[in-house]
């Protein structure tokens, strides 16, 4: 737990003891989040590719994928010391479910276990996977999902992620953005938008168009998207390829490449063309790999007949676009979950006062008097206004600025990119001066006490004017932002 989720935490439980009893729990469940492991919702529209992207992020093929919607419950993913399955109920009990065949997640959970599917809250999966160490991974429903609800009381344990991975088709559009709930709630700081399925767009280069174009359109609110083919991520990193599968791949780099290729280009003909290799492993061929990722291996051994599962796991993943993710993942998430969870808990704090302002405009259009009602009222706004009075939104803010420019959602000037992308990773809301000196040596200052007070002056002053030149207003927006993240570094070295 970092420094301002603790911090977080510290002013909820503080302000409990002055507050009515159902507030108070709140405020301590609001406690309890910023200071659990950060959690990653990963949400989309129906077959997107969410689980199978989610089973990259883990390291095992455990959620159910397919044709189809498979994903009819919130699943949560986290680290223990023995693989098993939890079934949550609504109220708050727990019924263990052996894992099915392969390790997956069941897909008919309330038939295992002879309850409702509608009294099950989600699955808490534990899995002794080291790609969860630090992190919890909430898969969900789709956004188009019958199925998709909110668990008791209003909230669902996707509410309080600290970060959204965003799987998008090709096809997002700016309506449909705004059903995914999670992003709305994130801002661009807070999701890794990513275009899923990218293997069917075409070639990769069509992908990364694709992914641009949404960007263009879509990345105010959820910042760049990077493509990727969670089939080839999965398959790569959960062992899924076995000897024998790469002995078949061999085979088929062996055969005539002119057969081999006209085959691939349907997957009922490749299942029954004339090959050297049996067609069920053919078959198994297409549900790990899929025609491009057989293609890609085939090639691969033509060129070098000695390479082993590793080497062929290590192409797929190259070409499936998850590094991208897991490296954006690692520095949007993992190296702000301090902030996210900050940031978390304040909107639990803000989501609290606004049901108690509902609740004494009732009262008093009832005719009520409620001095408890107003008290909480005044102790929830004054822990909500301190929440927000420190340095996390500024870098954040900051953050998202750097996030919508990535994406192409905002234009500016290369100079201006360059610094903004500079104090986005200057770490604004770290608790010492020692980033300073890291920010004055990129900037290629010499003396961070000196030039970089004048450093900052003149960059804040010019962000100022840039965000008043009748700038658009997300442009204004994002000049704003750094023009006060330029005014504290500057503010800090003068004080």
């Amino acid at each position: 737990m970092g420094r301002w989720a603790q911090d977080t935490a510290w002013a909820c439980r503080a302000a409990a003891p002055g507050v009515a009893l159902p507030t108070a729990d709140a405020l301590d469940a609001a406690a309890a989040r910023a200071e659990a492991t950060p959690a990653l919702v990963v949400t989309g529209p129906v077959s997107s590719g969410k689980s199978t992207l989610v089973n990259a992020l883990v390291g095992r093929r455990v959620a159910p994928t397919g044709a189809g919607e498979c994903t009819r419950l919130v699943a949560r993913y986290v680290r223990g010391p023995v693989d098993r399955l939890d079934v949550v109920l609504a109220d708050g009990s727990r019924r263990p479910l052996p894992l099915a065949d392969g390790g997956r997640v069941p897909a008919a959970v309330g038939d295992r276990l002879g309850v409702d599917p509608a009294d099950v809250d989600h699955l808490l999966v534990t899995l002794t996977s080291d790609a969860l160490d630090g992190l919890t991974v909430v898969d969900t429903p789709g956004t188009g999902s019958a199925r998709r609800r909110p668990g008791a009381g209003g909230r669902g344990p996707a509410d309080d992620a600290v970060a959204a991975l965003a799987v998008l088709p090709s096809s997002a559009r700016p309506d449909e953005v705004e059903r995914l709930a999670a992003p709305a709630r994130h801002g661009p700081a807070g999701v890794l938008a990513v275009l899923g399925r990218a293997d069917t767009v075409g070639a990769p280069e069509d992908a990364e168009t694709v992914a641009a174009t949404l960007g263009r359109r879509l990345g105010d609110r959820l910042g760049e998207v990077t493509p990727v083919v969670g089939l080839l991520a999965e398959t790569a990193t959960t062992g899924a390829l076995r000897a024998e599968d790469r002995h078949a791949l061999a085979a088929l780099a062996g055969a005539d490449p002119a057969a081999v290729d006209a085959a691939l280009a349907d997957p009922d003909l490749f299942t029954h063309a004339d090959l050297p290799v049996a067609a069920p492993a053919r078959a198994r061929l297409l549900d790990l790999l899929d025609r491009r990722g057989i293609a890609l291996a085939v090639g691969l051994l033509r060129e070098r007949p000695d390479a082993g599962v590793g080497d062929v796991c290590a192409a797929l993943l190259a070409a499936s676009g998850l590094g991208v993710v897991v490296g954006r993942l690692r520095a949007g998430v993992r190296d702000r979950a301090d902030l996210l969870a900050a940031r978390a808990g304040e909107r639990r704090v803000a989501e609290l006062l606004a049901a108690e302002q509902a609740a004494v405009r009732d009262d008093r259009r009832a005719g009520r008097a409620s001095p408890a009602g107003a008290r909480d009222l005044a102790r929830l706004t004054d822990l909500l206004e301190d929440l927000r009075a420190r340095p996390v939104h500024l870098e954040l803010a900051v953050a998202e600025a750097a996030a919508r420019a990535r994406s192409g959602a905002v234009e500016l000037p290369a100079d201006l990119t360059g610094d903004l992308d500079l104090l986005a990773g200057a770490g604004l809301a770290a608790p010492d001066r020692s980033r300073l000196a890291t920010l004055a040596t990129r900037a290629g200052l010499d003396d961070a006490a000196g030039e970089l007070a004048g450093h900052a002056a003149r960059r804040a002053a010019l962000w100022r004017s840039y965000a008043t030149w009748g700038s658009p207003p997300g442009r204004a927006d994002v000049a704003e932002a750094v023009h006060r993240g330029w005014a504290r570094v500057w503010g800090e070295l003068t004080a």
